[in-house]
């Protein structure tokens, strides 16, 4: 089996876009792409035409922020703007909350229906969250539980940097996270950190050995590598299978590319496959495809896994997957 990536439409979106910084589908299909390189969305349709910019008037403190992460949860938005603020807001761009946040690298995000959220990524030596790599806040932007082991090294530095992948909910309202080197897919039933089913373990997709290229000494003294392999994407298919795609290495010097793995619901690994382009996956549209960014662009993407034949299996949604 392998996974096909098929682009729907692409998209430069204007003369001012400065880069996605997550990109979210409202219930309608409406599509926000966030702003990399200043405090604005940029609004399109589902088709990706018509693109509108809303420049965001959330901070509390008067600061522009870039932005980091967008989610949309029913009829409210949530936006990561650098590394610790958060806010919550409506479709004009107008905020509704304004939250700040403990400064974390925020690799993974994942938005609640009650108005909190959960963010994947490393603390700082000293915080009550450093030693792990998920963190959930209340609506008032309240740290109440961080679980998830962190990445293990005697340098605070490392520590911060590879802590961190990407997360996502379940239809059931399970938190995945995703890790690599060995490559592994947490379950976490309902949100509790004390409830946690092992989905996948497996070291022929990402083996263990990848972690020496990520604390490998450098020149100049630095000893971890920007350039490191990280899970940017993990969700449910609409057939109950996950999809996880990494960002993936194989030189540390080259271009990157992207490693799309889908596995079933028993654990087995139905798909792995190493895509030239190294999309960035955000987020999953309401009807089963998914939104994502490359080389400047923002991207639909239609998902499906190809068997032997060559004929791609289609889910349920008619719009690819399995």
């Amino acid at each position: 089996m392998s996974v096909q990536i098929v682009e729907s439409w692409r998209t430069g979106i204007d003369s001012d876009f400065g880069g996605a910084a997550g990109i979210a589908a409202w219930p309608d299909g409406t599509i926000w792409v966030g702003d990399g390189q200043q405090a604005a969305v940029w609004e399109l349709s589902s088709d990706g035409s018509g693109s509108r910019k809303l420049t965001w008037s959330g901070s509390a403190t008067g600061k522009v922020d870039e932005l980091r992460q967008v989610a949309v949860v029913g009829d409210s938005a949530f936006l990561i703007r650098g590394r610790d603020q958060l806010d919550m807001g409506t479709r004009d761009g107008s905020a509704t909350r304004h939250l700040d946040l403990p400064p974390l690298q925020t690799w993974g995000f994942a938005a609640l229906a009650d108005g909190g959220f959960i963010v994947s990524g490393g603390g700082y030596p000293g915080d009550p969250h450093y030693a792990h790599s998920v963190h959930r806040f209340d609506r008032d932007g309240t740290l109440t539980a961080s679980w998830h082991p962190a990445f293990e090294h005697e340098d605070w530095r490392v520590v911060n940097y590879l802590t961190g992948s990407a997360v996502g909910l379940t239809s059931t309202g399970d938190l995945l996270v995703s890790d690599l080197a060995p490559f592994r897919i947490t379950r976490y039933l309902e949100i509790d950190p004390d409830r946690p089913v092992l989905i996948v373990e497996d070291e022929d997709v990402i083996p263990s050995s990848e972690l020496t290229r990520a604390t490998a000494p450098e020149s100049s003294g630095t000893i971890y590598q920007l350039r490191w392999n990280r899970s940017r994407y993990v969700g449910e298919m609409t057939d109950g299978n996950i999809l996880n795609v990494a960002l993936y290495y194989s030189d540390r010097r080259g271009r990157p590319y992207s490693l799309w793995t889908v596995v079933t619901t028993d654990g087995s690994i139905l798909a792995s496959t190493r895509h030239d382009k190294a999309y960035h996956v955000w987020n999953q549209t309401p009807n089963g495809a998914y939104l994502a960014s490359y080389d400047g662009y923002a991207m639909r993407l239609a998902v499906s896994v190809v068997p032997a034949d060559g004929h791609a299996r289609r889910d349920r949604s008619g719009n690819g997957g399995i």
